[in-house]
């Protein structure tokens, strides 16, 4: 008898590569082989091609991306703009804390501070920037994982000293992040104590468990504090319309204009984030030419 082996297509095995399992052309390019079968020279030849193109496609994947990145890793890692920003943004965020003590009341609920952590309170450009470096621009999750669980971790600048002094003025302050919690907690948990922020726990520190959607984990600490403020990277760091284009999410940040800079605090970051998606679902994963065509479009729009 003999077994007929299922050809994958590239289109197919490039669509799980961000997916936390690791990758392996023999789980993808053919089915399990069962004993006393036989499979097709043929056959066999076929799968392997495939396998081999594909190993291509993603090399060559990785590489373009890497390109891409590589100034706004630059930039992140060396420029002093970057660094006068993250302090700009903490001396608003302190200014608007203080605004909000003063007018609170003592019958009111206890005040409190949602952010985000990676690239906004603790960075990771050394560990992508070294990725980028081998030529791999394309951040997959046994990588990402590796690279929580090293439990290392840089303090933005300026962000610990306003973390401790916001602690230090009695206010909360939760870290909402979309790191996986079943395998990440604790490490996260670790990391950030070894940056010494303050009111590192389980109670304050909300990772990721069924949904991505951080509203609900907004949801549930505004049921006992007053969120005065929000910091954050991403456009999904904030209380903001889920809107997937870029004209939706455009129109999003006009409609809350007068939030900027006083409740919603953003930082920069041009190397990741629900921004590229924005671009094109598919831009992760798509062929070199692809993508190409796309930023080329795009630009001379």
């Amino acid at each position: 008898m003999k077994l007929k082996t299922k050809t994958i297509s590239t289109a197919m095995i490039l669509s799980l590569l961000l997916t936390p399992a690791v990758f392996t052309y023999e789980a993808c390019a053919s089915t399990t082989a069962m004993q006393g079968t036989s499979v097709d020279p043929l056959q066999a030849t076929t799968t392997t091609k495939v396998a081999q193109e594909t190993d291509t496609a993603l090399l060559a994947t990785q590489q373009q991306l890497a390109e891409q990145e590589t100034m706004s890793l630059l930039w992140m890692k060396t420029a002093a703009e970057y660094r006068a920003l993250a302090y700009q943004a903490y001396n608003i965020a302190s200014m608007e804390i203080d605004k909000s003590i003063t007018n609170h009341k003592s019958s009111d609920k206890p005040l409190a501070i949602i952010l985000d952590c990676d690239e906004t309170v603790v960075s990771n450009i050394d560990a992508l920037s070294q990725e980028a470096a081998k030529g791999n621009g394309q951040y997959r999750a046994p990588w990402w994982r590796k690279t929580v669980h090293d439990t290392t971790a840089y303090a933005l600048p300026g962000a610990r000293e306003f973390l401790q002094a916001t602690a230090d003025k009695g206010v909360a302050i939760y870290y909402v992040s979309n790191r996986y919690e079943p395998v990440n907690l604790e490490p996260t948990l670790k990391a950030l104590q070894t940056v010494q922020f303050p009111q590192i726990d389980k109670e304050h520190v909300l990772l990721m468990k069924d949904s991505s959607d951080k509203q609900l984990r907004f949801n549930q600490i505004l049921e006992t504090h007053d969120v005065i403020l929000y910091v954050g990277d991403n456009y999904g760091d904030f209380p903001l319309p889920k809107s997937k284009t870029i004209e939706e999410r455009n129109k999003s940040i006009d409609d809350t204009a007068s939030e900027w800079g006083s409740k919603f605090i953003m930082l920069p970051n041009p190397v990741y984030g629900s921004w590229v998606s924005a671009l094109s679902k598919e831009y992760l994963t798509m062929s070199t030419d692809e993508r190409n065509v796309l930023v080329k479009n795009i630009l001379q729009k």
